[in-house]
C-alpha cells in the first residue's frame, strides 16, 4: 500500500486508527497530545497510570480503542521538557512494523513524529518515517499540521454556541460568563478554525478548554445517536 500525505487536521480522517505523541511521564500538555487529551480524557487517565507505572517507554507503543476511533500512542520524548531523538522514532516504528497486523489496525494516520515540539526537523522525520511505513501493507496517512484546516469538532460547536445565549452557554459548558465572553470573542477571530487553537487565546486555559471540548464531544455524540435512530426507523 502506498502512503498519502496531506496538510491539514489529523482528527478528520478516516483512518480507523490515529497515531498520537507522547512522552513517557504522564503530561500530554500541547500539540496533538493535548488534543487527545481534551478529546478522550479516558484514555489520559490511563495513559497517567502506565506511567506512574513505568508501563510508557521509548519504543513500546500502547493501543487505546474508543468506540469512534484507536489511539496509538507512540513515545517519542522520554520526558516533555527533552527533545526528541531520531533515535525513538526508529524503535517506534521498528515496533509498529512487527506489532500493526497482530493488534488488528487496518488503516493509520501518523502526524510528522517529533517534529511539532520535538525539534526534529520536518523534512526529516518525514524522510525516517516513510522509510518505515512504505513497507506497511496497509493505507498509511502522513499529516503535515495545518492549524487552517477544517476541524470536524469546530464548526458544529461554533454553529451551536452562536446561537445560544451567556446564560445558556454557562449551564451548558459550567464556564462562568467572564470566560463565555472570551469564547465567544475568539469565535469571531477569522484565524481560529480549530477548537485546540482556542489555547492561544488570552483568558483561555485548560480548564475552560476541557469543558469547551466535553460540550463539543455530546454535541457531536448526539448528532451521531440522532443520525443511527433514523437509520433504525
Amino acid at each position: 500500500m502506498g502512503i498519502s500525505v496531506y496538510e491539514g487536521n489529523i482528527f478528520t480522517t478516516k483512518c480507523q486508527t490515529i497515531v498520537n505523541t507522547v512522552n513517557c511521564v504522564g503530561v500530554m500538555g500541547a500539540g496533538i497530545a493535548l488534543e487527545c487529551k481534551l478529546r478522550y480524557p479516558e484514555m489520559y487517565e490511563k495513559y497517567v497510570s502506565l506511567c506512574n507505572q513505568q508501563m510508557i517507554n521509548i519504543g513500546a507503543l500502547w493501543l487505546y480503542k474508543s468506540p469512534e476511533r484507536w489511539i496509538l500512542n507512540f513515545p517519542t520524548k522520554k520526558h516533555w521538557k527533552d527533545p526528541s531523538r531520531e533515535e525513538y522514532l526508529h524503535k517506534g516504528l521498528q515496533k509498529f512494523l512487527v506489532t500493526y497486523e497482530e493488534k488488528g489496525i487496518e488503516t493509520i494516520a501518523f502526524p510528522l513524529l517529533g517534529a511539532q515540539h520535538g525539534g526534529i526537523d520536518k523534512e526529516r522525520s518525514q524522510e525516517i518515517m516513510e522509510s518505515y511505513l512504505r513497507k506497511c501493507s496497509i493505507p498509511v496517512e502522513i499529516y503535515l499540521y495545518d492549524p487552517m484546516a477544517p476541524d470536524d469538532l469546530f464548526d458544529r460547536f461554533k454553529t451551536t454556541i452562536s446561537s445560544m445565549t451567556i446564560a445558556e452557554i454557562k449551564n451548558a459548558t459550567g464556564l462562568r460568563a467572564n470566560y463565555v465572553e472570551h469564547v465567544l470573542d475568539a469565535l469571531n477571530n477569522p484565524s481560529i478554525r480549530q477548537l485546540n487553537c482556542l489555547a492561544r487565546v488570552k483568558g483561555i486555559g485548560e480548564g475552560t478548554l476541557q469543558k469547551l471540548f466535553a460540550f463539543a464531544r455530546e454535541q457531536m455524540q448526539s448528532s451521531r445517536r440522532l443520525v443511527q435512530q433514523s437509520l433504525e426507523l
